[in-house]
């Protein structure tokens, strides 16, 4: 079970707090969780903001040419390959696969600094957008410190 301690342990890391409270704030769903739930609770929150992030990045496309849709057509496929990666995770952590989670949520980070490279370079930069990839970024990170202090028995980032 994870106590609102520990939820503030993990917000109070090098996450976006915000953001992280935000998501985590304590229900009796969320309290009800050890810490592999959450990290799954989180890893499907995930999900669905970048299923919603995709679609909205299509929406974008309709009315862009040129480079900057190139740019939002990248964006796209990497929520979509993000979206793969996170089904993989839940799949790797159900396992206890603790080595492959961290590689499967790296993806994710990998594909959100690319976009946001990818994203500054638009004139105007999407602002909607911008701040959309770098939530994504920071529910992985959350993910992340979930799995590397409190989940594994060696701790690596903690």
């Amino acid at each position: 079970m994870v106590a609102k301690g520990k939820i503030e342990s993990i917000c109070t890391k090098d996450v976006n707090h915000s953001l992280c409270f935000e998501i985590l704030k304590p229900t009796p769903e969320i309290e009800k969780l050890d810490f592999s739930g959450l990290a799954k609770f989180v890893i499907n929150y995930l999900s669905r903001y970048t299923s919603d992030t995709l679609n909205q990045v299509k929406m974008f496309e309709g009315n862009t040419t040129g480079a900057d849709l190139q740019t939002l057509q990248l964006c796209a496929e990497l929520y979509d390959d993000s979206l793969f990666h996170n089904d993989r995770a839940l799949k790797v952590l159900a396992s206890k696969d603790y080595d492959n989670l961290n590689t499967e949520v790296g993806f994710t980070l990998a594909y959100t600094d690319t976009c946001n490279d990818e994203l500054i370079t638009m004139k105007p930069v999407p602002q909607v957008l911008f701040k959309k990839n770098s939530d994504i970024n920071a529910m992985a990170n959350i993910i992340l410190v979930i799995l590397e202090c409190f989940i594994r028995e060696v701790k690596i980032r903690c």
